[in-house]
């Protein structure tokens, strides 16, 4: 999923020149049939070099796979728009020099070499589409965000509309406006039920979920209660005091006073259920649900990953 072609071309050179199979693919559906030939043929390694939605769409593909099935070891270097994933498992920046380093002690190991580290997907259901699995999801106004980010890329020409920094520049732009609930965001009604930390039923201005660390990161919206690998936040329209409160809830250091009561659900859980959900973002990718019938989160499969 890399933009940048010169850096493209540099990446497949090094992977060969080391003597690596490479698949270019701009689609899921252009390296699905390869990889499964790969790991039929006993690969237990592969690198990725793509941003949060080619990640997303591996990983999804991988847990698609019959049970018992052999899973690769995955390293992940950030080359996309968003890296939110890489950079949860040090792959962020220094792409290039971070797979050459990679290459050459893979090379030097093949049964070794690397540090380990490991994650489960989160898992999205509503039937009857199929479960889908990533590693973080948004909802609400957050959702709202992301997808004009991608019809501003879509529909926008040259490179601030269109290039790496266009999804910050949106953020940037959009971000207050969004929050307040101004036009044309509006806060969607919706029934969260999360066993162990309680319930909302009420306009939603934030819905964030995810089962990446964000060890030692600014941003990590989310408290340290309750139990489980999979971690949620929710915070109403009418929250009491959002944005005095804002810093605390985006770095994790939720106050006494930021509770359920006023409007503020975050911690650890297993899953949760959450009615009234019309769309979301998984990994940066934008899907649709109906609003009708509830849709079930839960901690997925986990994966080995290889720190760069």
């Amino acid at each position: 999923g890399m933009r940048k072609r010169a850096a493209v071309a540099r990446a497949i050179a090094l992977a060969e020149a080391h003597g690596v199979e490479v698949i270019a693919a701009d689609h899921p559906e252009h390296f699905a049939a390869g990889l499964d030939e790969m790991l039929a043929r006993g690969t237990r390694r592969v690198f990725v070099l793509g941003g949060d939605g080619t990640v997303q769409a591996i990983v999804d593909h991988l847990a698609r796979r019959a049970p018992g099935s052999a899973m690769p070891q995955l390293l992940v270097l950030g080359g996309g728009r968003t890296n939110l994933t890489a950079a949860d498992l040090h792959g962020s920046g220094s792409a290039l020099k971070k797979l050459e380093r990679a290459l050459i002690r893979s090379a030097r190991d093949p049964a070794g070499g690397f540090e380990l580290q490991h994650r489960h997907t989160l898992v999205m259901e509503q039937a009857p589409a199929p479960p889908r699995h990533g590693f973080f999801v948004a909802g609400a106004i957050v959702d709202s965000l992301i997808r004009r980010c991608h019809h501003d890329r879509a529909t926008g020409s040259g490179r601030l509309r269109t290039g790496t920094h266009s999804t910050a520049l949106t953020l940037t732009k959009e971000a207050i406006p969004a929050l307040r609930g101004r036009a044309p965001y509006e806060f969607p009604e919706l029934d969260l039920e999360v066993p162990g930390l309680g319930r909302l039923h009420e306009p939603m201005r934030l819905l964030l979920a995810s089962t990446l660390s964000h060890d030692n990161r600014m941003l990590n919206p989310y408290a340290d209660r309750g139990a489980g690998i999979l971690r949620v936040t929710a915070v109403t329209a009418g929250a009491r005091g959002f944005w005095r409160s804002l810093p605390r809830l985006v770095t994790g250091r939720y106050s006494e006073a930021m509770d359920i009561g006023r409007g503020y659900l975050s911690g650890h859980c297993d899953g949760f259920l959450v009615r009234g959900l019309d769309a979301y973002t998984l990994d940066g990718q934008s899907f649709r649900a109906d609003p009708a019938r509830p849709v079930a989160v839960r901690t997925g499969p986990r994966f080995d990953f290889l720190v760069p």
